[in-house]
């Protein structure tokens, strides 16, 4: 089935929501309407035919996070059991576990945007002045249309890039003429509207804060999974505060790495040193081969020492158990730092 399509997960979501209503945890119920929830495959168990195993990510506001800071295992617990209660049919995906963390919704990774930070600020003052422009006696719809479309098309992609949702959902010009029209009489009733529909959008370009951990440099076009994975793990480092936290921020790296080498790995181009066939799920070889095949030659030598080196540190990373702040810190860094470098050889720059 695979949890990690919303269309998925959205319907086990929803229905755990009025099971938990319906056992009388109307709060816990609430807290889940009014919270992020995002789900990712942690785990895969090739036994029996293959088992899935998936971590729920629960965003909720920082006022709600401290009132049920004394009880989050307990709640993450219960929610944890009505999710398996309700996909009880499904024997070959199961949720393993749930993280409630405080949203940080004013923390943008730029690194991620496939445009400037300045160039996304300009376009988003571009849509919000034409909008204004059209709906009261300024430029017409019909000569303005083709660069607001064209420029949407850019401001929406970027803000997706960056985990941030687009609030101006009129993708042309006609499609907002029809709103103003049907709901405000007044140039300044207009005005207003698009005032408080991009007030959150240049609250949040304002934030000087981004990531402080190695960002990844490289262009990760169709490269869309290991997109998704940086995101996740720079997300939930971030908010990490307990050492189940740190924990999970380590699994993701594993499964980011595994991703890395099923993308590159190709078994007739990267041969294994013994001839062994090497499983679809062991990186640490598959990077090896990869990495013996494309730096090849004695020119090779150290540039070869130092990608097994980084391979095998980032691999022997996220397999460690006694996770600490410290820990999950070199375990992203070396993670992501192993993404350059095998994306570099990819000519990905």
């Amino acid at each position: 089935m695979g949890f990690e399509k919303d269309e998925n997960f959205k319907p086990v979501l929803n229905t755990s929501i009025q099971l938990l209503s319906e056992q009388g945890e109307d709060y816990i119920a609430a807290l889940l309407n009014s919270s992020s929830v995002n789900v990712s495959q942690t785990y895969h168990d090739s036994w029996n035919g293959g088992i899935d195993y998936y971590t729920v990510y629960i965003d909720v506001g920082v006022s709600d996070f401290a009132s049920i800071n004394s009880q989050i295992e307990k709640i993450e617990h219960k929610i944890l059991d009505t999710l398996n209660e309700v996909t009880r049919y499904t024997e070959s995906e199961i949720f393993s576990k749930v993280i409630i963390s405080p949203s940080q919704t004013k923390t943008i990774d730029y690194s991620l945007l496939s445009i400037s930070k300045q160039e996304l600020i300009d376009g988003v003052e571009f849509l919000s002045n034409t909008m204004v422009s059209v709906a009261t006696g300024g430029q017409i719809i019909n000569d303005a249309d083709p660069e607001y479309k064209s420029i949407y098309i850019k401001v929406n992609k970027a803000l997706n890039n960056i985990g941030v949702e687009n609030p101006n959902k009129y993708r042309t010009l006609w499609d907002w003429h029809g709103k103003w029209k049907r709901d405000f009489t007044t140039y300044q009733e207009r005005r207003d509207y698009i005032s408080n529909l991009y007030k959150p959008i240049y609250d949040l370009l304002s934030e000087d804060y981004e990531y402080k951990i190695v960002d990844v440099n490289i262009d990760l076009t169709d490269w869309d999974k290991i997109k998704f994975a940086i995101t996740e793990i720079k997300k939930r480092e971030k908010a990490a505060t307990r050492v189940e936290q740190f924990q999970a921020v380590g699994t993701l790296c594993r499964e980011l790495i595994i991703t890395l080498a099923q993308t590159v790995y190709k078994e007739e181009n990267h041969p294994s040193e013994d001839g062994v066939v090497i499983s679809k799920t062991d990186a640490n070889r598959m990077l090896d081969a990869y990495i013996k095949a494309v730096l090849k030659g004695d020119k090779n030598e150290e540039l070869r020492s130092y990608a097994k080196s980084t391979n095998k540190l980032a691999n022997a990373l996220t397999h460690k158990r006694s996770s600490t702040k410290r820990d999950m810190m070199l375990c992203t860094s070396a993670t992501l730092t192993l993404v350059n470098f095998v994306g570099v050889l990819e000519n990905k720059i």
